[in-house]
Parts: C-alpha cells; sequence; structure tokens
C-alpha cells in the first residue's frame, strides 16, 4: 500500500482569472471569487483525471517498504523497457527531480539515501526509482510508512517582479534551475513581459537563489522592457489541458446546481471535450 501527502502546492493556477471571464464573456468582477473557486476546482479536476501536475509541486510518497524482488517475479532485463520489481513508480507527472529517499532504519532513525546509490527513468511515465547497478535497497523498520520519496512534478512556475529595465526575475514554486537549463515561457490573461515570447526556447543565464535572467540559444542575455500583464509562467502548461480547464469552468459556471431541473431540457455531455485530455491520461496499475 502507499500513500502522497502534497508537501508544497502550486503557487497559483495555471488558467489565470482573466483568461477565464474571458472565456465566459464576463466583464465585472461581482463573481470573480466564484470564477476563481471555479478554475481552482476545474484544474484539480483535470489533475485527477490525468494524474498529472500542472503547476510545479513537491509530493511525499509514503510506503512501508522498499520495492523487491522475489520468488516468481519475472525476469528483471528480458523487455526493451522494463519495470523490474525493485522499481517504484512516481505518481505524478511530469517528474522534475528526486528531492530525497527517507527510510527509518531498525533504530527508528530517520536515514537519507545517498542518490549515488539509485536512479531515476524521468523518460518513463510515472518516473521509475531504482537501485543504481550494484545496489540495493536497505532493509527500513517493519511499520507502516517507514519509507519516504520526495519529489518535485509539474510543466510550470508562476514568476514575478519582472520589470523594465532589468534581466531578472523571480520565480515562485518548489523547482530551480542551474546555468544553461533550457526552458519556455508561457503567459494566461496577457503578454509575457517584452521581449519574451511563449513557445520560444531560451537558456538560463543566471541562477541566484529563486531569482534567474535568461538568454536567447546564442547567448545573448535578454534585458526586460515592460512587465507583461496577466499570469506569466516559467514552463509552458499543455494549450489541451488548459483548453479543458477553461471549458469545465464554463460548465461549472452555467450550470450551478447539484441537479438539472426538467424544463430546462435534456443536458447531455459533449463527448469530445474530455477527448482533450486523451493524449496526457497516465495509467497506475
Amino acid at each position: 500500500m502507499s500513500s502522497e501527502i502534497l508537501i508544497r502546492p502550486p503557487a497559483g493556477e495555471p488558467v489565470s482569472l482573466a483568461e477565464a471571464k474571458q472565456h465566459l464573456r464576463v466583464t465585472d468582477s461581482l463573481q470573480d471569487s466564484l470564477i476563481s473557486m471555479l478554475i481552482s476546482n476545474a484544474r484539480i479536476a483535470c489533475e485527477s483525471k490525468t494524474r498529472r501536475q500542472l503547476l510545479h509541486a513537491r509530493w511525499q510518497l509514503v510506503t512501508d517498504r522498499f520495492p523487491m524482488s522475489g520468488v516468481g517475479t519475472p525476469l528483471p532485463f528480458c523487455d526493451d523497457i522494463n519495470l523490474p520489481a525493485y522499481a517504484i513508480r512516481l505518481p505524478h507527472a511530469p517528474f522534475v527531480d528526486l528531492q530525497s529517499v527517507t527510510y527509518f532504519d531498525m533504530s527508528s532513525t530517520l536515514q537519507t539515501m545517498d542518490p549515488a546509490t539509485y536512479t531515476v527513468n524521468s523518460a518513463m511515465e510515472p518516473a521509475l526509482v531504482s537501485p543504481r547497478f550494484r545496489q540495493i535497497w536497505p532493509i527500513p523498520l517493519p511499520q507502516i510508512g517507514a519509507v519516504q520519496w520526495t519529489y518535485d512534478a509539474g510543466y510550470a512556475s508562476p514568476i514575478k517582479n519582472a520589470v523594465a529595465g532589468s534581466a531578472f526575475f523571480t520565480v515562485v514554486g518548489p523547482v530551480s534551475w542551474k546555468v544553461g537549463d533550457t526552458t519556455t515561457f508561457y503567459n494566461s490573461g496577457g503578454a509575457l513581459p517584452a521581449p519574451l515570447q511563449p513557445n520560444t526556447p531560451y537558456l538560463i543565464a543566471q541562477a541566484v537563489g529563486n531569482e534567474y535572467s535568461v538568454s536567447d540559444m546564442d547567448g545573448n542575455t535578454i534585458t526586460l522592457t515592460d512587465g507583461g500583464s496577466g499570469a506569466s509562467f516559467i514552463g509552458t502548461v499543455p494549450e489541451g489541458l488548459r483548453h479543458w480547464i477553461l471549458l469545465r469552468v464554463g460548465s461549472l459556471y452555467e450550470n450551478r446546481e447539484e441537479v438539472a431541473i426538467l424544463n430546462r431540457g435534456k443536458v447531455e455531455e459533449l463527448p469530445f471535450v474530455d477527448g482533450l485530455l486523451d493524449p496526457y491520461r497516465i495509467s497506475m496499475p
């Protein structure tokens, strides 16, 4: 058995209030609180249906023991892509990084594993963690919740403090970038800080805490000429997922009761709407 704890929730929503209101054709602010709540509900539904984390968050998977091989388990490397019995799946995708693997030893002392003793296949969805070659999992205390796998997942994080004349901006969220990493940006309900463009690759030029600057792919540092508008993000949440959220918000906004009154006619789901999620669904056994 296993369970997960949300250690650090996302620092915003992938769809801004402004974009949702534009989708709903709402021009006043009287129902901003309701629409904001509907955005959160729709995002949670999207994440639940797909098992994908939209904005970066930190999760902790808690298990009673390490996975292990045993009599009757299949050979570990008989196929091109394998799921060895001693590997564990990290349920939320897309995987970003594994912060730590901790466990209680036989003296009930919390131990942190050396990252050099395990490896992650982040190309798999969900990601797999297994011991490195010639390594084995340690023996934990035989009690429930003895092993903890803390990891980050998600597509993007909000940015703030982008001002004209500065190259730096602040990232809000658990994920960090290294100098030389490639990233993209997107905006919801406005425009990115100029001259940043959506769906365009950039290089992390400087990283100081949660403050970053970027350069183009030729290494030329980008100096911002304005602060942008709406909500801006580093990383990109797929448009299909954001579009589904907008459609769900529209349905919840127009149908606010638990039941439909008969004189309103028959209400039918549009079958193509959930099809937007199909390319992103992840199955867990």
